[in-house]
């Protein structure tokens, strides 16, 4: 790995206006041996070379090399070898210079089935990223991070969050949506809720990339077959999370807190607010805790980042985006570096003239209270 700058650098490159925000890159170790070096010493052992414990069946995604690929672009392999995005100056290269980003979102994808593990690996990748990412490798100020968070054990998670929310780099607070049949909007949630509202953190959530057999969510016909199925429906498993965290009165809880869904695509959003909306007039009885629309809920407390877009006709697909009128709750993202990156200059053309600008810089700027500039590189 290569280190891009230092104190000095940054004293004397020119500050230039932030203008893309991509709120979805995932950075990887170069090795498993540097986790190592800031895991507890009695969980080196534990948790690797094979600390995701996965299971004697196999995923019903893997393909032979799936663990050695997972999904990355081949392009993106740094030129002293590694995997894609272990290498924060070939990543600043593709993503921040030829890509055009101004800031770029960090999220380490990690988890493992028990609890306790959980908390322990993501307490690593939380603190291998603040040293490697976002120190000296971020003299320029365009990476922020995420503070990884286990689902399982919200306590643990709060405590990691308060751990984490002075750092000037950290950004969000993230956990997966796998959650054993727990909905997001349930009280189990509670203490991350809290300390992250506490602080000011939008609490993202993305499915993470190496899923233990036992954590994959099961839908309502069972598990899918191909892992085609199962990322053209990860829409679901995101909308059900949201008619919890309306219905069961997770924003009446906490009204600071701020959701974010992430590479679960948006479309889908509108049509299951229309739904709840319909849903809580003809039966307002029922829920006594909701006492706004659930569309008013979802605009004020929810984004949703715009990976994956969909290929379809880019006249019919702004219209459709005019229509739902989610401009100010869409977030742009590339989801580098794997294969099914969006590039900032293909993505813009497809949202309206009138959305762009908040879509791809001002409502992320909003959210995480980014700089209106950064150092060139």
């Amino acid at each position: 790995m290569t280190t891009i700058g230092s104190q000095a650098r940054a004293d004397t490159a020119r500050d230039v206006e932030v203008t893309i925000v991509d709120t979805d890159v995932h950075p990887l170790p170069v090795s498993t041996e540097v986790l190592k070096a800031y895991a507890p010493a009695q969980w080196k052992d534990r948790l690797w070379p094979t600390g995701n414990a996965r299971s004697p069946i196999p995923h019903f995604y893997d393909t032979p090399d799936s663990y050695k690929t997972m999904s990355l672009r081949v392009d993106a392999v740094p030129p002293g070898g590694g995997a894609p995005g272990s290498d924060p100056e070939f990543a600043a290269k593709q993503l921040l210079i030829d890509a055009g980003v101004s800031i770029a979102l960090l999220e380490p994808m990690c988890d493992v089935q028990l609890p306790e593990a959980e908390h322990i690996l993501k307490a690593t990748h939380n603190d291998w990223l603040a040293d490697v990412w976002l120190g000296e490798n971020n003299w320029h100020g365009r990476w922020r991070g995420t503070i990884s968070v286990t689902a399982q054990d919200p306590v643990r998670s709060a405590r990691e969050i308060e751990r984490w929310a002075g750092h000037p780099y950290m950004a969000e607070v993230l956990m997966t949506p796998q959650t054993r049949g727990i909905p997001f909007g349930s009280s189990h949630f509670d203490p991350i809720y809290e300390a992250a509202s506490r602080h000011g953190l939008p609490v993202a959530t993305h499915l993470m990339g190496q899923t233990p057999f036992e954590l994959i969510p099961v839908y309502p016909v069972g598990n899918p077959a191909h892992w085609h199925d199962f990322f053209a429906s990860w829409p679901l498993l995101y909308a059900a999370h949201l008619t919890s965290l309306v219905f069961d009165g997770a924003f009446d809880r906490h009204p600071g807190l701020r959701i974010v869904f992430v590479e679960g695509g948006f479309t889908w959003a509108m049509p299951v607010m229309w739904r709840m909306d319909r849903i809580w007039e003809q039966r307002k009885a029922d829920l006594p805790l909701v006492r706004r629309r659930p569309s008013e809920y979802v605009l004020e407390h929810v984004r949703f980042t715009t990976q994956p877009l969909e290929e379809v006709n880019v006249a019919v697909y702004r219209e459709y985006l005019e229509m739902m009128d989610l401009g100010d709750n869409l977030m742009f993202s590339t989801d580098y570096p794997h294969w099914s990156y969006d590039s900032p200059q293909w993505a813009i053309r497809r949202f309206p003239e009138d959305q762009r600008e908040r879509i791809m810089r001002g409502n992320a700027t909003a959210l995480y209270g980014l700089p209106s500039t950064v150092k060139a590189l």
